[in-house]
């Protein structure tokens, strides 16, 4: 019986061992601290990508005029987010793929100080915006539009590093009279005496999960599961809040527990369990490109998306089985 036990736990840890040196090591990057990205976090820190065959590594790579090169030269093979700068890629003829997103919509607010009491007060102000032109920008654009102010004459933008925690600290101190927000930032910035000028809620794509062309061709099976991994990290971020507030406290290194919660909440309420995007976020997402590059707006929905993956695993049942266990 000892030699039975014994050469069952001997088989036992051989296997786990050997999984583990099989796995496939993958740099997934991410260019900010933002909530479309938190379902990848939760994946990672929770070892669910492992159980397909996958050590992920998940790296920030500040701005997309950082994440695109990154991706373009295999320096890693997935990037989330990052969305308005893989479109601008495409533009230029880079062969990129997008295979899905986390969300369809995307919330933020437009934080200033508290002097400033409308839009249009911010004719002549200094707005601070990230590295690249990213989704905030995208919309602090159009919200200037909106309002009667031309973005590239009636204000200036300032690019601060440090992610939005960096343009929250510049707004705080007075180096930067407004900046774009998404949660918790937002609620933590008015906590603090800042104002909410506008809140921003719209239909577009959120943590696109974007590849090169050339390796989603020599890779399918190995994305497909890839995929399936984050589709099963959504599943458990979905059931295990607690949990999932610890991976967010970490990235965020925010100790306000309610911060968090709004956070969570924020994210789950929004998170498309097949990672499948819509024509409409997809549109609309188009026409907010097309206002700094008007080849955006001739380009159709289906355009530079690959959907086909995440149609096969649909088809499959896969996430169906997720949900009933």
């Amino acid at each position: 019986m000892k030699l039975m036990t014994s050469l069952f736990i001997a088989v036992t840890v051989t296997c786990v061992t050997t999984a583990t040196q099989a796995a496939e090591k993958l740099r997934v990057a991410y260019p900010a601290v933002a909530p479309a990205l938190t379902p990848s976090w939760v994946t990672a820190e929770k070892g669910i990508w492992r159980k397909y065959g996958f050590d992920v590594e998940t790296i920030l790579v500040s701005g997309g005029a950082r994440a695109v090169p990154a991706l373009v030269s295999n320096s890693v093979q997935f990037l989330f987010g990052s969305d308005t700068g893989v479109t601008t890629a495409m533009l230029q003829g880079i062969p990129l793929v997008r295979l899905g997103v986390t969300m369809n919509s995307l919330g933020s607010s437009l934080l200033t100080q508290p002097a400033i009491q409308s839009v249009q007060d911010l004719k002549g102000k200094v707005l601070g915006i990230s590295r690249g032109r990213d989704a905030s920008y995208v919309r602090l654009a159009k919200l200037l539009r909106d309002n009667g102010l031309n973005p590239s004459e009636d204000v200036k933008f300032l690019s601060i590093g440090g992610g939005e925690g960096g343009r929250l600290s510049a707004l705080k101190a007075g180096v930067i009279q407004g900046t774009m927000l998404f949660p918790p930032l937002d609620l933590i910035g008015k906590n603090e005496g800042l104002k909410v000028l506008a809140k921003f809620d719209v239909p577009t794509p959120g943590g696109g999960i974007n590849v090169t062309a050339a390796y989603v061709k020599q890779n399918r099976n190995l994305v497909i599961n890839f995929l399936k991994g984050y589709m099963d990290g959504i599943q458990y971020m979905l059931r295990h809040k607690e949990e999932s507030l610890k991976v967010l406290h970490k990235y965020f290194q925010n100790s306000d527990m309610a911060a968090m919660g709004y956070l969570y909440d924020e994210t789950t309420r929004r998170i498309e369990k097949e990672l499948k995007a819509n024509s409409e976020s997809i549109r609309f997402h188009l026409d907010m490109a097309a206002l700094d590059d008007p080849r955006a707006a001739k380009f159709a929905e289906k355009d530079f998306w690959d959907a086909s993956l995440v149609e096969e695993i649909r088809r499959s049942g896969f996430v169906e089985q997720l949900y009933r266990k």
